[in-house]
């Protein structure tokens, strides 16, 4: 028993009872459940929460456990995001096109039907041309595929030219960064399809599910989102606890001298950086549907350093912190920019919280650095343990 995965990490035990007691509790307050205790829309932002925890547990073990600072997991992030919401974005726009078409006295041939959605999903953008990037948009398995392979995939390349030239450090972190910053631009024009700033709009709206209604679908994402997480978390809680987990933390210590010790140091690091963002990209298919939609600017390279953030703020190094942290981050932000916290009359001047969160924020993240540079979760080290004396 003492061997056991479970018995050696006891916290993985915990954070599962504490996920699925938090998930019965919501699930019964929801409005789908009857008692509405908790309304749709908070519904929805608990979701989403548990979805930037899962990308933010794919950080922490990116950054926390092998030392890779990366600026540009939101952008895998994203990439999920907008390959589910391309075929959202398709499948809804037919409907809508082929029950317009109905009344002609001709049957419109498939020419036609795909030139008119065209027209709706590009005519913001003045084109009605399907762009190459939306090949696939019409079949939900292949974009649900993207999700994963295409992060998956621009992880392998670009970690592939970074680690084989052994750029580490402030250097990676600093390339990531140019790597989101060059997605984001690429997104916003409009030969993309991705319709610029406009972005992609009503992906709340679930084809083939329109007699459900969004208390419903909601708790439906919520459950999808909390299973995603746990799933997450035990696949990410495995590979940190063996032999793997051992070479990661050493690598994050000490390259050079894992790399004296023969073990192929870029091989580990390319592993870790492919697969938090495939992780990444899961989350981000799960979280925009609940958002309802996605534009350019989710992907701007200030989200990734907001990641960075609530790791460093939950406890790098301990996959429980990384979702403390982006779970207590989130809900104040959402609770501060969404006009639920009162203003503050100092007289002279009003502290109006909207636009004073990122500079509380900021103020949080140095005195986290300071002065608990474990984080959140490192609070959890005070705790007596069994053997030990209180």
């Amino acid at each position: 028993m003492k061997n056991t995965f479970i018995a050696k990490n006891p916290s993985v035990l915990w954070f599962m009872l504490g996920l699925s007691l938090f998930t019965v509790i919501v699930s019964i307050c929801s409005e789908a459940a009857g008692t509405a205790l908790i309304s749709t829309s908070f519904l929805k932002t608990l979701g989403k929460t548990l979805c930037l925890c899962l990308v933010a547990v794919a950080m922490d073990v990116a950054w926390g456990y092998c030392g890779i600072l990366s600026l540009g997991h939101f952008a895998f992030f994203g990439i999920g995001g907008y390959a589910i919401g391309m075929w959202l974005m398709y499948d809804r726009t037919k409907n809508i096109v082929v029950s317009s078409l109905e009344s002609n006295i001709l049957p419109a041939t498939p020419e036609e039907i795909t030139d008119a959605i065209g027209s709706q999903i590009f005519g913001v953008v003045g084109s009605s041309d399907f762009p190459l990037i939306w090949a696939f948009s019409h079949s939900l398995t292949l974009q649900l595929l993207a999700v994963v392979l295409v992060p998956g995939l621009l992880a392998l390349v670009f970690g592939w030219f970074a680690f084989r030239s052994r750029v580490a450090g402030v250097y990676l972190s600093i390339l990531t960064q140019a790597m989101t910053l060059a997605l984001s631009l690429y997104l916003f024009q409009n030969d993309t399809g991705l319709r610029g700033n406009n972005g992609l709009s009503g992906l709340q709206n679930i084809p083939g599910l329109e007699a459900v209604s969004q208390a419903t679908l909601s708790l439906w994402f919520f459950w999808a989102s909390a299973l995603a997480l746990a799933a997450g978390y035990l696949l990410f809680a495995w590979m940190t606890s063996g032999k793997f987990g051992s070479v990661i933390r050493a690598i994050r210590d000490n390259e050079a001298r894992v790399r004296f010790l023969g073990y192929h140091v870029e091989s580990y690091k390319l592993f870790i950086f492919t697969v938090t963002a495939m992780v990444a990209g899961v989350a981000g298919a799960l979280y925009y549907p609940q958002a309802g939609i996605i534009n350019p600017a989710e992907i701007a390279p200030i989200a990734s350093i907001y990641l960075a953030v609530w790791v460093a703020i939950g406890g790098r190094g301990r996959l429980y912190g990384a979702v403390i942290g982006a779970a207590v981050v989130s809900l104040m932000s959402s609770w501060f920019t969404g006009g639920s916290a009162p203003d503050i009359n100092l007289g002279v001047y009003v502290v109006k919280w909207t636009d004073w969160w990122l500079v509380l924020l900021g103020l949080t993240f140095v005195a986290v650095t300071l002065f608990f540079p474990k984080g959140i979760g490192g609070l959890f080290d005070l705790l007596p343990r069994k053997g030990e004396r209180t």
